[in-house]
């Protein structure tokens, strides 16, 4: 399994393309922004993509997923609580100084934790990591954890959106993120990654001690 990252939109969010090298087939996660940058990705990897997954409903999160859902034909997965998030990403991005050109007509598929999402070889378990929104989620495949903007190298998510939580956030992050194995390699939704050990010992937000 092959894991690339690319930085996209105003707000620098990781958009993650995760594919089996064999199959060349695999999964967008959180397409924030700069369709054009992604496909050309795909298009050099020469990759099938079988679904376009969310962390969340964010903008910043979205603001590509329905050009890419108009060329690669990829059905869009998110948990039932963000949908409305991201079917209103344009005016969202636009509160928020960002520009979102157009945002999905629809939302295919619910993320439901103990659902796993198979893509070809990979297989996603879903984690709902409720905190930062209602529906935020945590994707998990091999040794790799997509937690959005619930985990960050050294910080957390914000709690003071709408449907953010502060004691939910800590609670995700202590009850279900930290009960994962310290080599889990953690792939934030913003900024470097890091490990489920490392935030463990050095996070000074939940420091598991």
């Amino acid at each position: 399994m092959k894991v690339e990252s690319c930085q996209v939109g105003g707000l620098a969010t990781n958009c993650y393309i995760v594919y089996d090298e064999a199959e060349r087939e695999g999964a967008v996660i959180d397409p924030g922004a700069e369709a054009e940058k992604i496909l050309r990705l795909i298009k050099q990897r020469n990759l099938h993509i079988g679904a376009i997954l969310f962390t969340h409903g964010h903008f910043d999160h979205v603001g590509a997923a329905a050009d890419l859902h108009d060329v690669l034909q990829a059905p869009l997965w998110a948990h039932e609580e963000d949908v409305k998030f991201i079917l209103d990403a344009v005016r969202l991005g636009y509160n928020f100084g960002e520009r979102v050109e157009r945002a999905p007509k629809t939302v295919e598929f619910r993320l439901q934790e103990g659902v796993p999402v198979n893509i070809g070889p990979l297989s996603f378990r879903i984690l709902h990591t409720p905190g930062h929104t209602r529906g935020g989620v945590t994707l998990l495949t091999g040794k790799c954890a997509f937690t959005g903007d619930t985990l960050f190298r050294g910080g957390i998510g914000r709690s003071d959106f709408e449907s953010g939580n502060h004691r939910e956030l800590l609670n995700s992050i202590k009850t279900k993120l930290f009960t994962l194995e310290d080599d889990i390699i953690v792939y934030p939704g913003h900024g470097p990654a890091s490990s489920i050990g490392w935030e463990k010992e050095n996070n000074p937000f939940v420091r598991h001690n």
